[in-house]
């Protein structure tokens, strides 16, 4: 008997736990990806048995190919009615005259024939469509519905090359549908994209958590009473992520202006003179957000930004991700914002004046304040693109010493930004309660003296994790928690940040992670041995793999030589200190000897699997031979 054979069944039940929920969600996977409870119920007739004994396995359903029908089937037929998560992939038309198997026109109801009499323990429900006929058909399905009182996630996405705006409104333009009768008591997550909602008929638009909206044009974008009303009955939100979407910008026309751009805008000076009929901006204090820790933005103007950014107030904001490379915008004014918002709101009224001399009492006055950037806290930043100038690309980095990961395509931020990382400023670096200084036979091992490729010279470590991992990657039933790189990283062992002798603060002083694309080995290889030499290096390189050259390469080699040295010191030191003058004893935590303290990765970009018509059947196909219902019967199947 195999050894595995001999673990009891609920230990081994427990291992199919952990399997199922590390495995990529159906929107991230390949298309020859075969889901984690297929590949352990093919492997023997024992993990068969024990795999369709475990309700659990079950519970996430996808839908992409027409022979998912009948395996959707089959598993809602073994999950034991535990709540189930619901994902609908459609193709678009040019697609399904190739592709004959994909869920299309003629097998979109069945499909939801399958599920719906199971709306009740409905957890997730994700569906994508890229056709205008299954769209009024999903809108047909989720008017009449009826509610799903177990809701927690909802994703409804009009996948399209829309090709200009005016496509774009065309295809959203229709008047919206009131989806499961306006009844999700439990949802705490929302994806819209392509997809509007009648806002004021939502009333489930509360105590979220996740919210993301793209591709809305401003005509069906939420009104800024239903946008503040929301973000007001929601102080638990996590996540805000707006793609060409968000409330709306210019009012409708009514009473009081229902668009942002009124709410967020610059307020009189005192001395203005308010000409008669004008309509000032009320007083109303930003929306607070205390638990905000990711904000996204892309593709919306600088202006509006700043009047979004007006309304809102999340001071505990970790990572902020931007994509902002609109045709001819500069967003220089929007950076300058975050870098030192100009104004803030006091208690004191002024008096304004009329051109007919009348005084008029206006709303809270506000002053000058650039004493703190908008998000004094931010750990993460990510920028995709970014067209403004150098001169706020090194302001913006200025203001977030306690940064620790930069993720940057510096082809599409300003020219010399990545010079930028070189700079120092005089800003007093924030204090890290954890913070040592340097063990000393780790400086030594790593010294200038000890290395003979001086521009290659790195010193930190890597984490598991490193930052906040906020989408939760894994199914929704086991997501990622949210956690700190302190949680990986060994204090004890590892060199902290110490200021450089002439008190100059290196730019990102805290910095641990840099993900980098756009740039030359030969330039990593220059910012290792600045930072080496400043008391700040960077503990984790993630480079995108065009950097792979020689001074690249290089790199990574000396990286994995400051390891090996760094593991061997922590052995001795931990022998040494178990063991008096015997020198016998054990290495506290040795599973940390599998960490590297300094590491480089490289990454490839890769574009998400899209239905194309060259796209062949090839392994999923074959796959899914084997997993509709309960085929691969009770012998063993090849793994």
């Amino acid at each position: 008997m195999p050894p595995i054979h001999l673990l009891p069944v609920e230990l081994l039940t427990r291992i199919f736990h952990l399997g199922v929920d590390s495995d990529p969600l159906p929107d991230d996977r390949p298309p020859e990806h075969r889901p984690f409870e297929v590949l352990v119920s093919h492997v023997c007739r024992h993990w068969r048995h024990i795999a369709l004994h475990t309700p659990h396995l079950w519970t996430t359903v996808h839908f992409r190919l027409k022979s998912h029908i009948d395996r959707g089937r089959a598993y809602l037929s073994r999950n034991a009615r535990l709540p189930i998560d619901i994902y609908v992939d459609t193709c678009a038309e040019d697609t399904a005259k190739h592709r004959k198997d994909l869920i299309f026109r003629d097998s979109f109801m069945p499909t939801f024939d399958v599920v719906l009499p199971h709306i009740d323990r409905w957890r997730e429900f994700h569906l994508k469509v890229a056709d205008l006929e299954c769209k009024g058909s999903a809108r047909k399905v989720l008017n009449t519905c009826g509610p799903a009182p177990l809701l927690r996630t909802l994703q409804l996405w009009h996948v399209q090359n829309w090709e200009s705006p005016e496509r774009l409104f065309g295809a959203i333009g229709p008047p919206p549908v009131v989806v499961f009768g306006g009844h999700l008591p439990r949802l705490k997550n929302i994806i819209l994209q392509g997809v509007n909602l009648p806002w004021t008929s939502s009333p489930f638009l509360s105590n979220l958590t996740a919210i993301e909206y793209a591709l809305h044009s401003d005509d069906v974008r939420m009104p800024w009473e239903q946008w503040r009303n929301m973000l007001v009955s929601s102080p638990n939100l996590e996540r805000l992520c707006l793609h060409y979407s968000g409330p709306r910008a210019k009012s409708s026309g009514g009473s009081p202006p229902d668009g942002i751009e009124w709410w967020g805008a610059d307020p009189p000076a005192p001395d203005d003179v308010i000409p008669p009929g004008v309509q000032l901006p009320p007083a109303a204090d930003p929306v607070l957000l205390p638990r905000l820790q990711e904000i996204q933005l892309h593709d919306l103007d600088s202006d509006y930004l700043i009047a979004l950014f007006r309304t809102l107030d999340a001071p505990h904001l970790r990572a902020l991700h931007l994509e902002l490379d609109t045709e001819d915008q500069d967003f220089t004014p929007f950076v300058q914002y975050l870098v030192a918002p100009p104004l803030a709101l006091v208690k004191s009224r002024h008096h304004h004046h009329h051109a007919n001399g009348d005084a008029h009492e206006g709303p809270s006055s506000l002053h000058r304040n650039a004493s703190r950037p908008k998000f004094p806290h931010l750990k993460s930043l990510t920028v995709s693109a970014l067209t403004c100038s150098l001169e706020s690309w090194r302001a913006l980095l200025e203001s977030a010493p306690e940064l620790t990961r930069l993720e940057a395509d510096f082809m599409g931020t300003p020219e010399g930004a990545f010079d930028v990382l070189f700079e120092s400023t005089r800003a007093v670096p924030p204090s890290h309660s954890r913070s040592r200084s340097p063990s000393p036979d780790l400086v030594s091992a790593s010294s200038p003296a000890s290395s003979s490729s001086a521009h290659v010279r790195v010193n930190g470590v890597v984490n598991g994790v490193n930052g906040i991992d906020l989408k939760g990657k894994g199914k929704g039933k086991g997501k990622a928690r949210a956690v700190d790189e302190e949680d990986y990283y060994d204090y004890d062992h590892a060199p902290a940040y110490h200021a450089p002798p002439d008190g100059e603060t290196p730019v990102l002083p805290v910095l641990r992670t840099l993900r980098a694309a756009g740039v030359s080995g030969k330039q990593l290889a220059r910012l290792a041995a600045h930072r080496r030499a400043r008391g700040c290096p960077v503990r984790r390189w993630e480079v995108e793999d065009g950097a792979r050259d020689e001074e690249g390469v290089a790199l990574e080699r000396e990286l994995v030589a400051v390891s090996a040295r760094w593991r061997a010191g922590v052995v001795e030191r931990e022998r040494v200190r178990g063991g008096g003058e015997g020198g016998e004893g054990k290495v506290r935590e040795p599973w940390r000897l599998d960490e590297d303290v300094e590491r480089l990765v490289w990454y490839r970009e890769e574009l998400v699997p899209e239905y194309d018509e060259d796209e062949g059947v090839g392994a999923e196909g074959d796959a899914d031979a084997s997993e509709d219902g309960d085929g691969g019967g009770d012998g063993e199947a090849g793994s």
